[in-house]
């Protein structure tokens, strides 16, 4: 559709008063502007009600109009092809200065319309209905009218009510547009945070990946250099060879995180399992009659990995001082490890033995006790223990519900 003449959009004559400015006009403009209406394309909800406007009340030209600073743009137009006219000119800034509906029996013969260009030229109104288009906060920002070429002298009190309900319904549509919108803007927001947070997660994986295969490298050194030096050093190669187990412990940590699908979580199930039998290939003797037991539960519990590497060398610590202390050279007996999460925000981790305490056994003075000390400090946790049958090590530390901690 094209413009109209520009004598349809022009000013009014000179020393004719346009109509007054809403008392609201600052908020009224800033809620219009917020529902992003304006120079939109056509929309069919309004085309279909300005149509049914026009059809239901018998007029040429119906209108969904809304006034900015300087214009009356129509959203829908039916019956008329000009985008626009100037705020001046129009009707419908009379209609926004109320919340009733504006009838205009015969501009003809109104002193405010008598000789605006929209009357004395083309479209030629003689009459003018407008309910103003109300928001919840009660800003008129436009209107919906109709109007037509020849008078009207009877505009009917039921024409009124059906006329300010096809405002509503426009109202309806303009606020589930705007929520639309809004909902719209949320989701795109909410997938470029994802694709923000997947980015970012790809490349932490990246940057944990390439740590975890330095620091495995590391630990293939330091073991190589402790064996080099336990064929050299006879004498303190019992020191040395407690001291690889650790590294080599520490390394199955992080070799249960190289090959978990998540860098910052491993399953303490698996974990605690490999790390078991590592531990009793290695206290294996000739004769010897252990049973080492793990239980986890839940089964599907995860944990991070801040705590799986302080946890990992705990169980270490303790197990191998169970084998080392508390059975005689037969080695019958058995060792127990449970992990439990117990809710509330706690774990409880068991180690415990059937056997009974030898003599020349650690001190708590000696390095593995200290080690012992500080992993459970690691994990803000509380170590008892019970030698009364046997010996059963109990540490309580904070765990997330999950279970995942």
């Amino acid at each position: 559709m094209g413009d109209q003449p520009s004598e349809f959009l022009g000013s009014l004559p000179d020393g004719l008063a346009g109509p007054p400015v809403p008392l609201d006009e600052p908020q009224r403009l800033i809620a219009l502007h917020r529902y992003d209406l304006l120079d939109t394309p056509p929309e069919r909800a309004f085309d279909h009600i300005t149509r049914l406007a026009a059809r239901v009340l018998g007029m040429p030209i119906s209108l969904v109009t809304l006034i900015d600073e300087t214009r009356q743009w129509f959203k829908s137009r039916y019956g008329l092809d000009a985008p626009w006219t100037r705020r001046e000119v129009a009707f419908c800034s009379y209609t926004i200065l109320d919340t009733e509906t504006l009838v205009v029996p015969d501009a003809a013969a109104d002193d405010r319309f008598a000789d605006n260009p929209l009357v004395t030229g083309d479209p030629n109104i003689r009459f003018y209905a407008g309910a103003p288009l109300v928001t919840p906060e009660g800003h008129a920002l436009g209107t919906l009218c109709v109007i037509d070429r020849s008078p009207h002298p009877e505009f009917s009190g039921e024409q009124r009510r059906l006329l300010r309900d096809f405002a509503d319904l426009v109202m309806t549509e303009i606020e589930a547009r705007s929520a639309a919108l809004a909902l719209r803007r949320k989701v795109h927001e909410h997938q470029e945070t994802e694709r923000q947070r997947q980015r970012s997660l790809a490349e932490k994986e990246t940057l944990l990946r390439e740590v975890h295969h330095r620091v495995k490298n590391n630990l293939q050194v330091v073991d190589s250099l402790l064996a080099l030096q336990i064929r050299h050093t006879p004498a303190i190669a019992g020191n040395l060879r407690e001291l690889r187990f650790r590294v080599y412990s520490l390394g199955l940590v992080h070799q249960e995180l190289t090959q978990s699908g998540d860098l910052e979580r491993i399953k303490p199930r698996e974990f605690l399992h490999d790390l078991a039998r590592t531990l009793a290939t290695h206290h294996a003797a000739p004769g010897s009659d252990l049973t080492l037991d793990v239980t986890v539960e839940p089964g599907n519990s995860a944990i991070r990995t801040d705590v799986a590497i302080p946890l990992g060398l705990l169980v270490t610590e303790l197990v191998s001082g169970a084998y080392k202390r508390a059975f005689p050279p037969d080695r019958h007996g058995v060792i127990d490890v449970s992990l439990t999460f117990t809710g509330g925000g706690k774990a409880r981790l068991i180690v415990s033995d059937n056997g009974s305490v030898l003599p020349g056994t650690i001190s708590p003075s000696a390095i593995g006790q200290r080690i012992i000390t500080e992993l459970v400090d690691q994990l803000d946790g509380d170590l008892t223990m019970d030698e009364t049958h046997g010996t059963r090590i109990v540490v309580t530390f904070p765990c997330l519900p999950e279970p995942s901690c």
